[in-house]
């Protein structure tokens, strides 16, 4: 957030963990057997379901409980350039820093950097260019190394109020539209998000590091916001990401949903959390929750079994999407957090002598019944998900099969197309809407219409599909979906 909100594979053990990690991203373990006892620590419970559990903290505050619930640490103010940058792009100030990094390494943790490009806490480097900007990249990658197993490159990059639209202060306002398109994807553009990935995608590969490439923001959690309109800052996220994964330059590993969720419209935990994490999923980059905490305002003020329904919501749908791969908590215990007035951790007392809240024991529970259910190979759907066979007039070229996420007056569908017998270049769906339906959003397709015959078709990057092979779509809706139909036609 724009108040301080903070933010290595090195060892076998931790390489082990990463691995664990990724291997969730596309093999992920169906449950656990009715033998096995259920895990103890967060840490333990979200390592068996394939993910991270992580926490923000400062050197102040390492005591025994971080390492052993946490899995994952991130420094919450130690790694901002405010704290370690030079004017000139050089480092200074790194001991909580190296502090951190050493005891997530002594105690097999990963660590998340954070962060490196940023509107707010820039320090020394406010107002530099990219020229300085990419000094400093390079250097702070290069410090820690492999030790920091993901970097937030790019923090912040949106505007507030829903707006859809990027920042305009620097360094956003080192960005050049060229051709007045609306955008800065085109070749003449100058966009400070791509030239800043581009600069630490660099330096990853010629220092042949493991570390991961994020972008983070907040307020992009759900496909809407409360009353059901288009959360378009969570659009306009997810057309950078596109922009920078499925091109020519794949600039984008992994995306940052902050989750500072409270009773703001645009920051309300919405039913479409997990449809929004499954899309960016689609892109092929892992997805995190990267800030978590959830205002006590969000259940009446209760800290106890409204906060915690709360949190299960939150970590069901991130268990519930494969390449959802790590969840860090902003803070141990209430009176340390950044927001301490609304009681959003999962921990009560403090200065390590710390009390867990019943929103804990909600988070232990879910992370202990795993990711049982999903199927990395199709997305996942809520228990009230509902599917649909497609209805292909010639099966042979293509086919197309439908999952819906449904809720009273809206809908998610997430379309799968898969190839016949054959390869084909292009496709294009025919979807059958029930009367009362209508589409208010998609992604990965073009459409023509919004209800009744609705008609998507590809676009640039998802049109060739080797044979048996399948990509996916999407789209959001009022109304119910509930018999939607479809046809496939190769195009």
């Amino acid at each position: 957030m724009n108040v301080p909100s903070g933010r290595a594979r090195y060892r076998p053990v931790i390489a082990a963990l990463a691995a664990a990690v990724l291997a969730g991203a596309g093999a992920v373990a169906v449950g656990k057997a009715p033998a096995q006892a259920a895990e103890t620590t967060l840490r333990a419970a979200a390592a068996k379901a394939g993910l991270f559990f992580g926490v923000a903290a400062s050197p102040g505050r390492l005591s025994s409980i971080v390492s052993q619930e946490f899995g994952q640490l991130t420094p919450e103010n130690d790694m901002k350039p405010d704290t370690i940058a030079t004017s000139s792009g050089g480092l200074r100030n790194t001991g909580n820093a190296d502090t951190l990094v050493n005891y997530a390494q002594t105690n097999n943790m990963l660590v998340r950097g954070h962060t490196l490009v940023w509107h707010s806490q820039a320090g020394q480097l406010q107002g530099t260019s990219q020229a300085t900007l990419n000094t400093f990249i390079g250097n702070a990658l290069t410090r820690w190394g492999s030790r920091i197993a993901y970097w937030d490159v790019v923090n912040e990059a949106l505007d507030d109020n829903n707006n859809g639209r990027r920042r305009t202060q620097w360094p956003h306002s080192l960005s050049r539209d060229a051709n007045g398109d609306g955008d800065f994807f085109d070749a003449g553009d100058t966009d400070v998000i791509r030239n800043s990935f581009r600069r630490a995608k660099e330096v990853v590969q010629q220092n042949n590091l493991n570390t991961k490439l994020c972008i983070n923001d907040y307020d992009v959690e759900g496909l809407t916001v409360r009353g059901g309109a288009r959360n378009n800052k969570a659009q306009a996220l997810y057309d950078i990401v596109r922009a920078y994964t499925q091109g020519t330059e794949r600039l984008i590993d992994c995306v940052g949903f902050q989750a500072h969720f409270n009773d703001n419209p645009n920051s309300v935990i919405t039913d479409d959390l997990q449809a929004n994490i499954q899309r960016f999923a689609d892109l092929g980059v892992e997805v995190h929750i990267t800030e978590l905490d959830i205002d006590d305002d969000l259940s009446n003020n209760d800290i106890g079994q409204g906060q915690a329904n709360n949190y299960r919501k939150v970590v069901r749908a991130c268990l519930n999407v494969a390449r959802c791969t790590g969840i860090t908590v902003w803070g141990i215990a209430d009176s340390e957090s950044w927001r301490s007035s609304e009681r959003g951790l999962l921990f009560t007392g403090g200065s390590g002598n710390y009390q867990k809240k019943a929103a804990y024991s909600a988070v232990l529970d879910e992370l202990n019944k795993g990711r049982s259910g999903v199927n990395p190979s199709s997305p996942p759907v809520s228990p009230s998900a509902s599917t649909s066979p497609s209805t292909p007039t010639d099966p042979s070229p293509c086919s197309a099969t439908v999952s819906l996420n449904s809720w009273t007056g809206g809908f998610v569908a997430t379309v799968r197309v898969t190839a016949g017998s054959s390869s084909i270049n292009g496709w294009r769906v025919t979807a059958g809407l029930p009367t009362g339906a209508a589409v208010t959003n998609h992604w990965s397709a073009e459409r023509t219409g919004a209800s009744g015959t609705v008609q998507f078709a590809n676009v640039g990057y998802n049109g060739p599909i080797a044979t048996g092979q399948s990509t996916e779509f999407g789209f959001q809706g009022t109304g119910a979906a509930d018999g939607t139909t479809l046809t496939c036609t190769a195009t």
